[in-house]
């Protein structure tokens, strides 16, 4: 036998606390009577009392207690083997992680910057993907892999929480780069599907240029890739941390979004540009883009199934409560005078 959340368990550590509480209730009741009235004038007065009833009752109102927390525990016994297969997309998200993310136009209250928000958008993303991969790419002057192709939707938010400015060593923002490792991360995906699709994030400041190639190689790869432009046109400073501005030769670093590049990047893959806004970056368009593309098989193989058996402890304590509500309270027959 196992149990599916176990972690309901914790609960059980209350029933004793209960049963005696409720025990020294009942105890505490019947020395309040005792000092009130003489035990044989109590007989006369209430003799359909029952200290005896009221425990039995308590206690089975533990018992289904406890074979309550069991059910939500998930008891499970009892295999059988199932073929299942998975059909979904195969998406990256490249993710542009230079200094100039740290710029704050694209929040109205100004708390937040162009990362945060990207980050904040890429999780509401997870969390609408049903059985597709996600897989993704950091960059900035260099790029590297992440998270690899994977449907395992929380690892994939512990890797997008560790992605932060300056986890690569090299600055700037090579757009050819995010697209190489993208590129290559379907080219080692095991058994990828029919529909690939690359999101990339970005301010567009691309310092390297060159990227022509690699979208030749993706279009042959039948590749769509949809980008993202964070910040505004009109430009905004970089924080560097300490309260001031980033500076280069004394004079405070800019930084806008490029157009050009991003825009040029969709239309070469048939892929679709959205310019980031305040509180908005188009992750609702891309995601209905992503709900209309092909879906197929990419992985196919057989999983032991355990057999719920919750069922059981729900009867047993669905019994024990109704058998508390059934045992009177009170004795029939009362003493003699």
């Amino acid at each position: 036998m196992r149990f599916a959340a176990s972690e309901y368990f914790y609960w059980l550590t209350l029933l004793p606390l209960i049963m005696g509480g409720g025990v020294a209730a009942l105890l505490h009741r019947q020395k309040v009577l005792a000092r009130v009235a003489d035990p044989e004038l109590l007989d006369r007065l209430a003799p359909e009392r029952s200290l005896e009833r009221e425990i039995l009752k308590l206690v089975l109102i533990v018992i289904a207690m406890g074979s309550l927390v069991v059910a939500l525990a998930r008891p499970q016994f009892g295999t059988h083997s199932t073929l299942v297969k998975r059909r979904g997309v195969d998406v990256v998200v490249a993710l542009d992680t230079s200094k100039s993310m740290l710029a704050r136009d694209v929040s109205a209250r100004r708390s937040g910057n162009r990362l945060k928000r990207a980050k904040m958008e890429i999780n509401g993303l997870i969390d609408r993907l049903q059985g597709d991969r996600i897989g993704l790419v950091s960059f900035s002057g260099a790029a590297f892999v992440q998270c690899p192709l994977t449907s395992d939707y929380a690892a994939a938010k512990l890797f997008l929480r560790a992605m932060t400015p300056g986890s690569i060593p090299i600055g700037g923002t090579n757009l050819s780069e995010a697209l190489r490792a993208a590129r290559q991360m379907f080219d080692n995906a095991r058994g990828g599907s029919r529909s690939k699709v690359i999101v990339l994030l970005s301010d567009g400041e691309d310092h390297e240029g060159g990227y022509e190639e690699e979208l030749s190689l993706l279009k042959d790869m039948g590749v769509m890739v949809h980008t993202v432009g964070i910040g505004t046109r009109i430009g905004e400073v970089i924080p560097d941390g300490d309260g001031k501005y980033m500076r280069d030769d004394g004079k405070t670093i800019m930084t806008r979004m490029q157009e050009g590049p991003l825009r040029a990047i969709a239309e070469a893959t048939g892929g679709m540009f959205v310019h980031s806004a305040a509180g908005d970056l188009g992750f609702e368009a891309i995601f209905e883009e992503l709900s209309r593309l092909q879906k197929s098989d990419y992985e196919a193989r057989v999983e032991t199934v355990y057999e719920e058996k919750f069922q059981l402890f729900a009867f047993l304590a669905l019994f024990f409560l109704l058998g508390a509500t059934l045992v009177p309270s009170r004795s029939n027959q009362g003493r003699r005078p």
